[in-house]
C-alpha cells in the first residue's frame, strides 16, 4: 500500500485485534502497544536509548561564568546573541508543536515514543533560552527577546521556510512534501 499523496489518517489511541508490531511507520496497522521486544525496526530501540541519555534540566548548569562573560561582550555581540535566542525560541516552540502533531499520524508506537521524546527535548530547549536569559539580562529583555521571535523581519524571515512547510503538512496532511517558493507552497 502507498501513501505518497494520499490524505493521511490520525492514529487512533488503541486499536484491539491488530499487531503490536507495527505493518508500517506510517500508514500501517498497529494495537497501539509499544512492546520494545517486539517492535518491526529493532535499531529504533536504541534510538529510543540514546534520546534517553540526551536528558538534561538546564537549570542543573551552573551560569555563574557566563554572567561574568556576558559583561565582557560588546553591545553589538550581545544584540547578536539575543537575536539568536530569539529565533532559537521560535523554532523550538514550533518544532515542539509540529513533532506532536505530526506524530498523530505515525502508526508505528516505537516511532510514536520517539517523536515524543524528540518533542519533549524541543521543550527543553526553549526552557533553557528563558534559563538562560534569566541568568544575564532583567525580565523586560527577556521578554522583549521572545516577542522579537515574532515581530523581527529578518527572524521572521528566517523562520518562514519551515513555518511554510509544517502549515502545508497541516493544511495537506499527505506524505507527499510540499515544495516551498519564498513564502508560498506549490504542489508539484
Amino acid at each position: 500500500m502507498t501513501i505518497h499523496g494520499a490524505e493521511l489518517k490520525k492514529i487512533r489511541l488503541l486499536t484491539p485485534g491488530k499487531p503490536n508490531r507495527a505493518t508500517a511507520i506510517v500508514g500501517g496497522e498497529a494495537s497501539g502497544i509499544v512492546n520494545w521486544n517486539d517492535i518491526r525496526y529493532p535499531q529504533f530501540y536504541d534510538v529510543y536509548k540514546t534520546l534517553l541519555r540526551n536528558f538534561w534540566i538546564p537549570d542543573e548548569i551552573p551560569m555563574t561564568k557566563d554572567v561574568k562573560e556576558w559583561e565582557t561582550l560588546t553591545s553589538r555581540e550581545q544584540e547578536a546573541y539575543l537575536r539568536t535566542i530569539g529565533l532559537l525560541s521560535n523554532l523550538d516552540s514550533v518544532q515542539t508543536r509540529f513533532i506532536l502533531e505530526a506524530s498523530l499520524f505515525v502508526s508505528d508506537p516505537s516511532v510514536h515514543a520517539i517523536l515524543s521524546i524528540i518533542a519533549q527535548q524541543e521543550a527543553v530547549h526553549n526552557q533553557s533560552y528563558s534559563y538562560v536569559l534569566s541568568s544575564i539580562v532583567p525580565l523586560d529583555v527577556q521578554n522583549k527577546t521572545f516577542t522579537r521571535a515574532h515581530e523581527d523581519p529578518a527572524v521572521i524571515a528566517r523562520n518562514q521556510f519551515i513555518v511554510d512547510l509544517y502549515e502545508g503538512f497541516r493544511a495537506e496532511r499527505t506524505a507527499r512534501p510540499p515544495k516551498p517558493v519564498g513564502s508560498l507552497i506549490l504542489r508539484g
